[in-house]
């Protein structure tokens, strides 16, 4: 089961094979909050976490999809074997990356090895070797001088290698994990999900649960007054269809809520949908709403 890691009363998704389950097969979109860590200072794209919406959560645990987890153990301070068990793991880092380097610039002295012994020779004879020499024309004695001088290319491959210089762990790079590696069955706790609780939330929930089961991938809706916004498919490819407002049945729309959330939804070229429970208490209807003989729809 995918795991969700409650922190302070929300439900959070730290693995990227998680999160990528869970958009591909179970059409769970959330919202990334955390920053990426090769741009950690902008705020137009995100990355791991992804935060999950209560809705997302009661749909995930109610279906077996995923579990609710704590790990108390972050909460503490680390213990000795985790501490051991971090240090080996830098530095296993730290002799890959090495190894890495090496292998890196090997390959760069083989491809400019002609270039090397060439140097090598106008040093021997006492000339310059800079760019702006090698680019000069060479006189035909001088030319012929710098060919018969005789160079171990084997010995001059050994020396460049002796060169490469050890790689300073202040210099290594640092992984920076979306999921705790170290944690062990003993450290995972099982939590429990209070939601929902009021009427209004329970609504959400089933009427979240409804759309799902009719196959539409659903965000939050607020950025257009709505509970949520549906989609026909993944919001990548996507625009939305329908702005979702989750009324009861009992209760009283005024006009101007209904024209101003009317006029919103037709001005973005949507439909205005209000979601309420049927008689049964179970089955949710829809009702949607436009402006007739509109041009924007």
């Amino acid at each position: 089961m995918i795991d969700l890691a409650l922190s302070n009363g929300q439900a959070f998704v730290w693995n990227a094979e998680d999160w990528l389950t869970l958009r591909k097969d179970y059409r769970i979109i959330g919202e990334l909050v955390g920053c990426l860590p090769s741009l950690p200072r902008q705020e137009i794209f995100h990355g791991l976490p992804l935060l999950l919406s209560p809705e997302e959560v009661t749909l995930l645990l109610e279906k077996k999809i995923a579990r609710l987890i704590e790990l108390p153990c972050l909460q503490q301070k680390p213990s000795d074997d985790l501490m051991k068990a971090f240090n080996s793991y830098r530095e296993k880092m730290l002799i890959e990356q090495e190894e890495c380097l090496v292998e890196t610039r090997k390959a760069q002295i083989v491809e400019l090895m002609d270039k090397i012994v060439e140097g090598k020779r106008r040093k021997l004879l006492g000339l310059k070797s800079t760019k702006k020499e090698l680019r000069k024309p060479l006189d035909d004695s001088i030319a012929e001088a710098i060919k018969n001088v005789e160079i171990d290319r084997d010995a001059l491959f050994a020396e460049e290698m002796k060169k490469i210089p050890k790689l300073d762990p202040a210099e290594a790079l640092i992984q920076i994990h979306t999921a705790y590696p170290w944690a062990k069955k003993e450290d995972i706790r099982e939590a429990e999900w209070n939601y929902p609780q009021s009427p209004e939330d329970k609504l959400r929930c089933k009427v979240y649960k409804d759309l799902w089961e009719k196959e539409f991938y659903i965000t939050p809706g607020d950025k257009f007054g709505g509970d949520f916004l549906v989609y026909p498919g993944d919001p990548i490819m996507f625009h939305s269809q329908f702005i979702v407002q989750c009324k009861d049945k009992n209760e009283d729309i005024t006009i101007p809520d209904c024209c101003g959330q009317c006029r919103v939804a037709c001005h973005v070229r949507k439909t205005m949908l209000y979601a309420y429970t049927s008689d049964d208490e179970q089955t949710i209807s829809y009702q949607s709403i436009h402006y007739e003989n509109s041009n924007m729809i």
